[in-house]
């Protein structure tokens, strides 16, 4: 049986008396019920050693990224500086990047704003990137992922027709490649 909560003013003794007979008194009228037994949708495993759903193929084998002949592939698509940069600091080509504009990179006839409201980086014409503006910092964040990051630097460089450097940084190692 569930509890039940009654909520009373304090008074008197005799009050709290007469307000748990009556609360007695009517829940004497709601019948006790026993839940029904619980009986499983699929049948018993000791007649059928099998499960009853399986699959028509085997489940895929995930491997590694790196070992992946898809990986080697993409990552000779990479300069050899680039491919470098990735293998000393031991990066997995699925981790995120940022590719950090500054307002020098903008020139001087431009603005961060100007830059930055451009849409290719928020309308996917760049493979998993998205940006931000710092207005604060004076830069613009393009994140991506390091498979398509120095693919996406490039794209930005000629695109924005950027000038100087520009950096591209990961988290808790900081800048990591530039072009």
């Amino acid at each position: 049986m569930e509890d039940v909560v009654l909520h009373y003013q304090p008074g008197s003794a005799d009050e709290l008396g007469s307000l748990l007979e009556t609360t007695q008194k009517l829940l004497e009228l709601f019948p006790l019920r026993a839940p029904p037994a619980f009986t499983p949708w699929f049948p018993t495993l000791t007649g059928d050693r099998r499960l009853p759903i399986r699959p028509a193929r085997p489940a895929p084998v995930i491997t590694c990224l790196d070992d992946s002949p898809a990986a080697e592939q993409s990552s000779q698509a990479l300069s050899r500086q680039f491919h470098h940069a990735v293998s000393v600091h031991g990066l997995h080509l699925r981790q995120r990047a940022k590719w950090v504009i500054g307002e020098l990179n903008c020139g001087a006839a431009r603005d961060i704003e100007e830059v930055g409201g451009i849409r290719s980086a928020r309308t996917s014409c760049l493979p998993s990137c998205n940006a931000n503006i710092q207005r604060e910092r004076g830069e613009i964040w393009v994140f991506c992922d390091v498979l398509h990051s120095e693919q996406v630097g490039r794209f930005l460089k000629e695109e924005l027709r950027l000038s100087g450097r520009i950096g591209l940084s990961v988290r808790r190692l900081g800048n990591v490649f530039s072009m």
